[in-house]
């Protein structure tokens, strides 16, 4: 099954795994002060910078987008993890659920990376423009119940993987 887009979110369909189920937006990569600088200008001409994260059978990559253009962009194999562990939350507010990933990955034999990632639903679309067509929103919710399946998945799908190492 491949992630039918809708016309809110076609500018990122090129940038998307071909086997992508789902998508959301995380909160923003860390920056420099002089990155930070050129992204206060940026806003200004209304190129907000948003990130996205697609998800996969096996994987989950962000992606860092500045109006429309791809700025950075990482990805995370399942295979690669040594552990994952996905929760449901919401804002302070109350208001926006999501979904909070604590991921270890395996970077060589004796080192090893943590990785946090909070997925909250694509409510923002073309240049950070807020989704408004109930098509669109409706899509978004899907999306997020598709992502959470997948990735609540994982921590047994990463045990077999380890018991089958093991064996």
């Amino acid at each position: 099954m491949s992630l039918h887009l809708p016309s809110t979110f076609q500018f990122i369909q090129s940038h998307l795994p071909a086997n992508t189920k789902g998508l959301g937006i995380t909160t923003l990569s860390k920056r420099n002060f002089f990155q930070s600088i050129g992204d206060f200008f940026a806003e200004k001409s209304g190129k907000k910078r948003v990130s996205y994260v697609a998800v996969g059978d096996d994987f989950i990559t962000q992606l860092h987008f500045q109006g429309e253009d791809l700025i950075a962009e990482k990805t995370i194999q399942l295979a690669q993890l040594d552990h994952f562990y996905v929760s449901e939350g919401q804002t302070p507010d109350g208001i926006i659920h999501h979904l909070s990933c604590d991921a270890t990955v395996i970077v060589s034999a004796k080192k090893m990376e943590d990785h946090h990632i909070k997925i909250l639903p694509c409510l923002l679309g073309e240049n950070a423009s807020n989704v408004q067509a109930i098509q669109s929103i409706q899509w978004v919710q899907e999306s997020k119940k598709a992502l959470t399946e997948i990735l609540k998945g994982w921590p047994e799908q990463i045990a077999k993987q380890k018991e089958e190492a093991k064996a």
